[in-house]
């Protein structure tokens, strides 16, 4: 079924604005799959709506088929108010949970990507073993997961898990991440998952992480210099030549 018959039988109204939050979040879908950091169809993105107790939610699917009408906009109570073609996933408490906790954080991004989820087995603590990790340095924390929690309860468990943190390692799961900008949070991501594989290889032979004040004194310059964005207008570039799909959805192809 064409993408233009599928709005028709469902009545979701087309996204034609690459700016538009529906578009965006499905742009980092598959920025993060293009990086490497697929997680099967499970994972999600979030962005809150200005000025509402909602946010845009990705469903059960793989990042690289991500397009705007996928995405569904869902109240803090976790009611759909704005049906996409495909149903929002259905463990998306915690980013409700985490949004009320935490008016700052604007997007939440889970992943079960390979470098994050190794790393989080380990319960070793992150470290700045290569310098892009700076901008995470003493800003990762733990989360456990507990079978016996109700979805409910357990968004609260993360929230509270997070802080004020950046990071939420998962073990034998994955991750959470959280930051002001759709934008932001998904470089971040992409960074983060990097700064895991380095750290793994790092402590199997006997590497040692950066000193703390240098760590800092990185982050600082890295945003500074305006570091992620530079990083978003460069994956959206790539993004146009290696996913037609998408802008095609968008009417901007």
């Amino acid at each position: 079924m064409s993408i233009h018959a599928l709005h028709a039988k469902t009545g979701v109204p087309a996204v034609r604005d690459t700016s538009s939050p529906r578009f965006r979040i499905a742009a980092a879908r598959r920025m993060l799959y293009r990086a490497g950091l697929d997680s099967q169809i499970g994972g999600h993105v979030s962005l809150r709506v200005p000025g509402e107790d909602a946010f845009w939610v990705t469903p059960f699917q793989y990042f690289d088929e991500t397009l705007p009408e996928h995405v569904s906009k869902v109240g803090f109570d976790l009611k759909v108010i704005e049906p996409a073609t495909l149903p929002a996933s259905p463990g998306i408490n915690f980013h409700a949970s985490v949004m009320m906790a935490r008016p700052d954080v604007n997007c939440v991004i889970h992943t079960h990507t390979r470098n994050i989820s190794t790393l989080a087995t380990t319960r070793q603590k992150f470290g700045v073993y290569y310098v892009y990790g700076s901008m995470f340095a003493d800003l990762v924390t733990e989360f456990v997961d507990d079978p016996s929690m109700t979805p409910d309860k357990e968004g609260v468990a993360i929230a509270a898990a997070l802080g004020q943190n950046k990071v939420v390692l998962m073990p034998h799961h994955g991750s959470v991440h959280v930051g002001e900008t759709l934008e932001f949070t998904t470089i971040e991501t992409m960074v983060f998952d990097l700064a895991c594989e380095y750290q793994l290889a790092a402590m199997a032979v006997g590497g040692q992480p950066m000193d703390s004040s240098a760590a800092r004194s990185y982050r600082e310059a890295y945003y500074k210099y305006g570091f992620r964005e530079q990083m978003w207008q460069a994956n959206f570039r790539r993004l146009q030549r290696s996913d037609p799909d998408l802008f095609a959805a968008a009417g901007a192809a």
